[in-house]
């Protein structure tokens, strides 16, 4: 069992959240911790369940050196699953809105992921910026260049990320 629970999440998880659970897994086998941190991903709309992922982010993954294949049929997250995760990633304010409402429907008892939008981890994103502007962008409207800037966007993340998932692993191991 991983010492750390992570969850990404968007709108269908088809797009972003997928392909952010395909990144943060490389940036995590790449610091060598992937073993103890299981990455998952979820949407908040059940419009999309059931399906693969998007074949626009699909492509913009593999131009950005991620190789298939990527294993990932859309879910919806439960409510009843809030307390599996340590840390959930939503990709925008609204996503995060949604997430907060489930997270506070929990069990007194239950334990409560922290919760950070994905774009907070960003360097270049504004230290002070509200969570309305911490959004990753949707490309779903948009074409292929929009998918490639999305997944090369989200890519900046990754290493602060990786640094507060260290953190935690260490907290972890000094407790145990």
């Amino acid at each position: 069992m991983p010492d750390i629970r992570v969850l990404t999440v968007c709108t269908g998880n088809v797009c972003r959240s997928p392909a952010a659970a395909v990144i943060l897994r490389r940036g995590l086998e790449t610091a060598g911790i992937a073993d103890r941190v299981e990455v998952q991903s979820g949407g908040t709309s059940w419009e999309a369940a059931g399906q693969a992922m998007d074949e626009r982010i699909v492509l913009a993954l593999v131009r950005a050196g991620y190789e298939e294949p990527f294993d990932h049929t859309s879910r919806v997250i439960h409510q009843s699953e809030m307390s599996e995760w340590d840390l959930v990633l939503p990709m925008t304010a609204q996503h995060a809105q949604t997430l907060r409402r489930k997270i506070d429907e929990l069990p007194p008892d239950a334990s409560r992921p922290e919760l950070y939008l994905w774009r907070q981890f960003d360097p270049t994103a504004p230290a002070n910026a509200r969570e309305e502007d911490l959004a990753v962008k949707d490309p779903w409207y948009s074409g292929q260049k929009a998918f490639d800037r999305t997944v090369l966007s989200m890519e900046r993340a990754v290493p602060s990320l990786v640094m507060h998932l260290r953190s935690r692993l260490r907290a972890i191991d000094a407790a145990r």
